[in-house]
């Protein structure tokens, strides 16, 4: 059986498009946006050096939470992601043309094993980079001894 958790969101990053003209082409509401030239600022309200030199649109898949991959298999969720914004492939390309960036962070945790690994096929690489969508894996190792 699978021993990790995983939390995906779909991240864009674009140096002039507005984060509202990105929710409406996707037709999704972000969790998270900053706007070209605001301040930067951490999540929990401390403000930081600089401003945001691009917009950022987030979108997180999981809503805060977890998921265990004995309810689904990584791969099988990112399959499932992509053919559900197939449909925008278009928008991404554009995105990326035009100097965006389009990725899938993924939160990768271990659950009482430092051992994980997560097998992606052929098709489900094709079908993410089509989409010119990028893989970012963060992976949260478990501390316990083994």
């Amino acid at each position: 059986m699978p021993d990790y958790k995983f939390c995906v969101s779909l991240n864009i990053s674009h140096p002039e498009i507005e984060a509202d003209i990105i929710s409406e082409e996707l037709n999704i509401t972000p969790h998270i946006t900053h706007k070209i030239g605001e301040p930067r600022i951490t999540p929990n309200g401390r403000r930081l050096s600089g401003s945001y030199e691009n917009t950022f649109w987030s979108y997180d898949f999981c809503n805060g939470k977890r998921v265990d991959a004995e309810e689904i298999l990584f791969e099988d969720f990112i399959a499932s992601k992509n053919s559900e914004l197939a449909k925008h492939k278009c928008f991404f390309e554009k995105l990326r043309e035009t100097g965006g960036a389009v990725d899938y962070f993924v939160g990768w945790f271990s659950v009482d094993s430092i051992n994980m690994n997560i097998y992606l096929e052929p098709a489900v690489l094709y079908s993410t980079a089509d989409l010119s969508i990028s893989l970012v894996l963060c992976a949260y190792p478990s501390h316990h001894e083994t």
